[in-house]
């Protein structure tokens, strides 16, 4: 009996729980915490990068007793850069003002090494590569290394040179480090290139161009096409208030404040925030605007194929990446290529772009002679109408166009290609390859 009345107190007591757990749900009210900051998204479409790896040079040359040579390829630059980034900087001198034809001296003299960077560099953005002993960088900003291979001294000299200022800083390292930076190069001297100067027309100006005619691959891609939606996540700061209207060859995002287009024939995105408009004049020496670009970039992650720093304007809060295949810039008369950040006062006012990646590789690529420097250059001042005093630059880079019989893939084609008063302009010289290929 006493066991019975024992259960029937415990069920009594278990009821009586269970009517009091209901009521406490039903009635029961949480406190809400809200939270007034400005909404915030997370998305990441590709990966994150660090600066060292999108400020890269586009070249070294090597002027080592009576001959020139050098290279693009990314993986001899990536190695060359990685001994320089284990040295010890002493110390980096005050600026000094240098005629163009010192900076020449300096640069093409016997036992030089020439790291040629796109556009220029501030010393604080590239401490990853060069460590300084006293950590007191200048302010300002660089576009050309060159090291001093002669070893006459206890000091290896080391300059840093801004070409367009005209201004020098000289540094100092171990002389035993530039000495097994000579060995190693001597060793691997038969995977660069050999170069030649070459004098322009009423000029002093010299360019260094490749002596030989070169083998490259013309690639062909299918293209991964990236969702818009992604970017308007990313960009837009509450992207539950955006709204979408579709047009004819593509489609357009707003919110009232800042706007998207989207480009289905180029595969571009447009993004412009007008409210940001600035006339702020950007300093060669302010590396603000490039930090903050490549920051930008990588909070979404932005970096959807290979691009590197190329461009940033002078007068203005401009960058430029460029798509590199190989150690050769890639160029696209519609700018396709190309990822373009304008900055405003506070936050980004333009941003311009693609929206695909090149993915997959076509199997049974062919190959491409492209002429020597000297045939490109001579095409080139063969145009009457031509100032040599505006040719800034002659490189050989790749066309992305289309391919004739099928749309849908994507040619990379090996061109010889001119910076000619601000712009990349291609070089035709199909008849001298024939001539130098034996191709139809």
């Amino acid at each position: 009996m006493k066991y019975e009345a024992l259960k029937s107190i415990m069920l009594l007591l278990l009821v009586a729980a269970s009517g009091i757990l209901t009521w406490s749900l039903w009635t029961y009210q949480p406190k809400y915490e809200y939270d007034d900051k400005k909404y915030v998204h997370e998305i990441s479409i590709a990966d994150q990068v660090d600066a060292v790896s999108v400020i890269k040079p586009t070249r070294v040359l090597v002027h080592m007793d009576d001959s020139h040579f050098g290279t693009v390829n990314e993986k001899n630059i990536d190695k060359l850069i990685n001994n320089i980034s284990s040295w010890n900087f002493y110390d980096i001198g005050s600026a000094r003002k240098f005629t163009n034809q010192q900076i020449h001296q300096l640069s093409h003299s016997k036992n030089r090494i020439e790291i040629t960077y796109p556009d220029l560099v501030p010393f604080d953005l590239y401490k990853g590569v060069i460590h300084l002993e006293t950590d007191n960088f200048p302010n300002a900003a660089f576009n050309r290394i060159v090291i001093n291979l002669d070893n006459d001294t206890t000091e290896g000299s080391i300059y840093f040179i801004s070409t367009k200022d005209e201004i020098v800083y000289e540094s100092h390292v171990n002389p035993d480090r530039i000495s097994a930076l000579v060995a190693e190069i001597k060793r691997n001297k038969d995977k660069y290139d050999q170069y030649s100067p070459y004098k322009l027309p009423k000029s002093e100006r010299i360019m260094f161009l490749p002596s030989e005619s070169k083998e490259l691959v013309r690639y062909k891609y299918y293209p991964f096409y990236i969702d818009p939606e992604k970017f308007k996540n990313a960009l837009f700061s509450d992207p539950s208030k955006v709204r979408r209207v579709i047009k004819a060859n593509g489609e357009k995002f707003t919110d009232d404040l800042s706007l998207m287009d989207v480009d289905y024939m180029t595969n571009m995105i447009f993004y412009i925030n007008p409210g940001q408009k600035s006339g702020t004049v950007l300093k060669n020496t302010d590396n603000h605007v490039l930090k903050r670009s490549i920051n930008f970039i990588n909070e979404h992650g932005g970096w959807t194929d290979h691009y590197r720093y190329f461009n940033i304007g002078d007068f203005d809060q401009k960058t430029t990446f460029q798509l590199f295949m190989n150690g050769y810039p890639v160029f696209n008369e519609n700018g396709i290529t190309e990822i373009r950040l304008s900055w405003g006062n506070e936050e980004i006012y333009q941003y311009k772009r693609p929206y695909f990646s090149l993915d997959i590789p076509l199997p049974g690529q062919t190959k491409v002679r492209v002429p020597s420097g000297e045939i490109a250059l001579n095409t080139l001042l063969e145009d009457a109408e031509l100032n040599p005093e505006l040719l800034q630059e002659l490189m050989i880079g790749y066309k992305l166009g289309k391919d004739s019989t099928n749309p849908k893939v994507l040619v990379l084609e090996p061109s010889w290609y001119y910076l000619y008063a601000g712009s990349w302009l291609p070089l035709d010289v199909d008849d001298e390859r024939r001539k130098f290929s034996g191709l139809e």
